[in-house]
């Protein structure tokens, strides 16, 4: 038996209708307001079967009658309380509940997006856009030296010891002792990027190669820099980076149509805004 026909065979065991009895009690006998369609709560056999498939889902294996009964009684809590506090305004003006509303009336406006299919030529258009944005990392061979944190003293220091690497002197015992090695050879901009900063890894793309320059500043302070080697990447071609372009394309996709549904949606309200003075 496959977990949905457990499901439905759940559904339909005698406690579980025994509950869905007791709830249309409760339904007919607390409080009826004017609009009795309002006050009653229905836990139909497809929702016994949603709340099943949940249960498989995150435990992975089928429920016990009891567990569902459960899970029936918490259904029936959750709507008897949203209901009683929607009557009681107290929805109004919660900003948690704003957000979960605005979060799927977002939901519903992408979701043809989401499940649109992108043509080759669109993906490729978007991957001629920006090219780089999903090419490899560029790998670099340097030498650093370091000079210290970013003061003024540290500075004039770097510029002295510059003028001594420039004319031929060994980098090694230069500068002060750091956690990190003197040469780096065939890491990638994202590696060096995690030990030094994004800027650090950022500098090293405009830096001359051959010679030292800086300082240099990166996330632990100032340094001295040679690059030796600098292997920038090739165009991806649309096969090697599909998912990843799929992906940013039904992102932007998805933004325009929740910027067209909120558009049309906002036309239909007048809108004042009181700034304070």
């Amino acid at each position: 038996m496959t977990f949905k026909d457990r499901a439905r065979a759940i559904s339909r065991e005698p406690l579980v209708h025994f509950l869905l009895a007791g709830a249309a009690i409760f339904a007919i006998w607390s409080n009826v307001p004017p609009d009795p369609g309002e006050r009653r709560i229905v836990v139909s056999e497809a929702r016994v079967t949603r709340l099943v498939d949940r249960w498989l889902e995150t435990y992975h294996r089928p429920p016990t009658p009891a567990e569902v009964d459960g899970m029936i009684r918490d259904d029936v809590k959750d709507q008897v309380y949203y209901r009683e506090a929607q009557r009681l305004g107290l929805d109004r003006d919660d900003e948690v509940v704003i957000k979960r509303m605005r979060n799927k009336m977002e939901s519903l406006a992408m979701s043809d997006a989401q499940a649109a299919t992108p043509s080759d030529a669109e993906l490729q258009a978007l991957l001629d856009k920006d090219p780089a944005k999903y090419a490899p990392n560029p790998v670099y061979a340097f030498d650093q030296v370091y000079i210290g944190d970013d003061t003024p003293a540290n500075r004039a220091a770097a510029n002295a010891l510059l003028a001594k690497l420039k004319a031929g002197t060994d980098p090694k015992g230069l500068g002060k002792p750091i956690p990190l090695p003197m040469h780096f050879d065939g890491d990638s901009s994202a590696d060096i990027a995690d030990q030094l900063g994004d800027d650090f890894a950022g500098a090293l793309l405009t830096l001359p190669q051959g010679q030292w320059t800086g300082p240099v500043m990166s996330g632990v302070g100032l340094h001295l820099v040679r690059v030796d080697k600098r292997v920038l990447p090739r165009k991806p071609t649309l096969d090697e980076v599909r998912q990843r372009v799929e992906n940013d394309w039904r992102s932007a996709k998805s933004k325009q149509a929740i910027d067209k549904a909120f558009n049309e949606m906002v036309k239909g309200y007048d809108v004042v805004i009181e700034k304070p003075r």
